[in-house]
């Protein structure tokens, strides 16, 4: 059965929408909600005929940690922060890599060793754990804000990816120093490596985009067809196009005068480094005449009628 129509409801509602039609504007009208403000955002304004272009954004760079092209630094850390790989050890030494990081530095080994160049692996994988207490050692020996340019953060390092290794000569000259970059192991990685995948991290004069000094013995796995077509690129964060600077580099300014008495046995260096080489060991309770020059944590000094550099957080 049908319901009679309820013409005093009708009636009542036409009433309605009239009022609402004729009746006259407030004096102020009320805020407009959260969600009105995000639409007017998008709408153009009433001077512009022009519909509204939304900018373009750069992509994000790779993130997820099980990839073999993530980027992992000081900006950019590992998610999560304590991420483990799965590994394998690489035969004759006990370091660690992922497995398609294993495979491509056999195959670079092999290369190398048939050019009658014989490469040492000092470092693979390192542990979330293994990472800070390196960063600790570091930080008592030459303060934190040099430790960070030379060691990353755990939950922020390459090393522990397992897609990152650090290289030698067997003799181990210039271990872990700038001048490794001139020997007959740093010039062939330096020209060969990316054939196997492998780039140069960490390139002279890049410290202000990747956050870590020059280091010519680093590097890392992104894949052969990504290495290649990084030829041109000074670093990864150039390649992703996330290359704005996130640290930077102490300036040398003139500032140390006086004498300080050493408190632990130091090493007297060329430089601002420990990539520097050393010109003698300082031994502790010793006085050292200040140069008048610092670098971040380094300082100049003369002992023993030698001018050199060194860690002035064992100095008092």
């Amino acid at each position: 059965m049908s319901k009679r129509p309820n013409i005093w409801a009708a009636v009542t509602a036409a009433s309605f929408s009239l009022a609402l039609v004729t009746a006259p504007m407030a004096t102020a009208s009320p805020a407009p909600s959260t969600a009105q403000n995000s639409v007017n955002q998008l709408l153009p304004s009433s001077s512009s005929h022009l519909p509204l272009i939304p900018l373009a954004s750069k992509p994000a760079p790779p993130r997820d940690p099980e990839k073999i092209n993530v980027l992992v630094n000081k900006v950019y850390p590992l998610v999560p922060r304590k991420y483990t790989p799965k590994l394998r050890t690489i035969s004759g030494t006990d370091v660690r890599l992922r497995p398609e990081a294993a495979a491509a530095y056999k195959k670079l080994l092999a290369a190398a060793r048939k050019d009658g160049v014989r490469i040492r692996l000092t470092s693979g994988y390192r542990s979330y754990s293994v990472q800070a207490g390196l960063l600790e050692k570091y930080t008592r020996a030459y303060g934190l804000d040099y430790a960070l340019r030379i060691a990353a953060r755990p939950g922020t390092s390459e090393h522990q990816t397992g897609l990152a290794i650090d290289v030698g000569n067997p003799s181990r000259a210039c271990a872990l120093r700038d001048c490794f970059a001139t020997t007959k192991v740093g010039r062939w990685m330096a020209k060969k490596a990316p054939k196997y995948g492998f780039i140069l991290r960490y390139p002279e004069g890049q410290e202000s985009v990747t956050g870590y000094k020059y280091e010519p013995w680093h590097f890392r796995f992104v894949g052969v067809t990504q290495a290649k077509s990084m030829a041109g690129f000074k670093s990864l964060e150039h390649y992703y196009g996330v290359s704005k600077a996130s640290t930077k580099t102490p300036k040398t300014s003139k500032s140390a005068q006086g004498t300080k008495i050493t408190t632990a046995n130091l090493n007297l260096r060329t430089g601002p480094s420990t990539s520097e080489s050393i010109i003698k060991t300082v031994k502790k309770g010793s006085k050292v005449q200040l140069a008048g020059k610092s670098s971040g944590v380094w300082i100049k000094v003369k002992h023993g009628g030698k001018t050199g550099w060194m860690s002035s957080e064992y100095l008092r």
